[in-house]
């Protein structure tokens, strides 16, 4: 579910970006098994807005 790279990051539209890292933030909140691959895709997204300069919402 959370194997995504930084490629697949920056052909991403600002709200599809964003949308992700809500759904992400979500999977957070779980504290699944995925919660490693969760922690390191919303850090992901976070560099990949800071590098548009953009904030996530």
């Amino acid at each position: 579910m959370y194997k995504i790279t930084k490629d697949d990051l920056a052909k991403k539209t600002d709200a599809q970006l964003a949308a992700l890292f809500q759904e992400t933030s979500k999977g957070l909140a779980a504290k699944g098994p995925d919660l490693a691959a969760a922690q390191s895709l919303v850090c992901t997204i976070c560099c990949e807005l800071a590098r548009r300069g953009a904030k996530p919402s």
